[in-house]
């Protein structure tokens, strides 16, 4: 990482500190500056404004969390289940990390402005289902998974790997979790997910 490449991080990662403890309305470049550390000009120099550091801690990490998803994928074993497994692993250790849940509750919180959500939704959820949709497409077409609608079945696989903590997270209603409990949580779901779309399943989502 380059150094300014490092005071960028940097700046977003206070941004995001400083909008959640006052509030984004409440918060101001000054106080940002005053956290970081850094020169005014030189916070300036990356961001003319509060409102261009919320876009970029936004679609930062609507981008993380689809590279995450990607690079799972991309490592992801040999048949179904165990593919399954290894995705879900890294996806709740990603979604259930606390710096993730901070600026998810962020973004969440001002999602209104500008179109922010569909913008963070397309970059992030949306191209997650896009490539679990591929993922699963493929072993539908090879006869492990019945055959269905994959961008349906993407989307209630990734609703299962949220379920059992995703939103207790985001609402601060549990601690952290440890890596034996977000794996065995990845197994559990994605045995929900293989009961109902499994090969030689009936009724599955069409």
């Amino acid at each position: 990482m380059t150094k300014s490449e490092a005071r960028r991080t940097a700046i977003l990662r206070t941004a995001t500190e400083v909008f959640h403890e006052a509030g984004f309305d409440r918060a101001s470049m000054s106080d940002i500056c005053n956290r970081v550390g850094y020169s005014k000009a030189t916070v300036y120099a990356y961001f003319k404004s509060k409102e261009e550091l919320l876009v970029a801690i936004a679609l930062d990490a609507a981008e993380a969390e689809y590279e995450a998803a990607r690079a799972a994928l991309a490592e992801s074993p040999a048949g179904i289940c165990a593919a399954l497994e290894h995705v879900g692993r890294r996806y709740l250790a990603f979604a259930c990390a606390p710096e993730t849940l901070a600026t998810r509750r962020l973004v969440l919180a001002e999602a209104g402005r500008a179109g922010l959500g569909n913008q963070c939704y397309d970059l992030g959820p949306g191209r997650v289902i896009a490539a679990l949709a591929a993922l699963l497409h493929g072993a539908m077409d090879d006869g492990e998974l019945v055959e269905a609608g994959s961008e349906l079945a993407a989307r209630h696989l990734k609703a299962l790997f949220d379920a059992e903590w995703g939103e207790r997270l985001l609402f601060q209603a549990i601690e952290a979790l440890g890596p034996e409990q977000l794996e065995a949580s990845a197994e559990r779901a994605v045995g929900v997910f293989l009961a109902a779309y499994g090969a030689g399943k009936a009724g599955a989502a069409t």
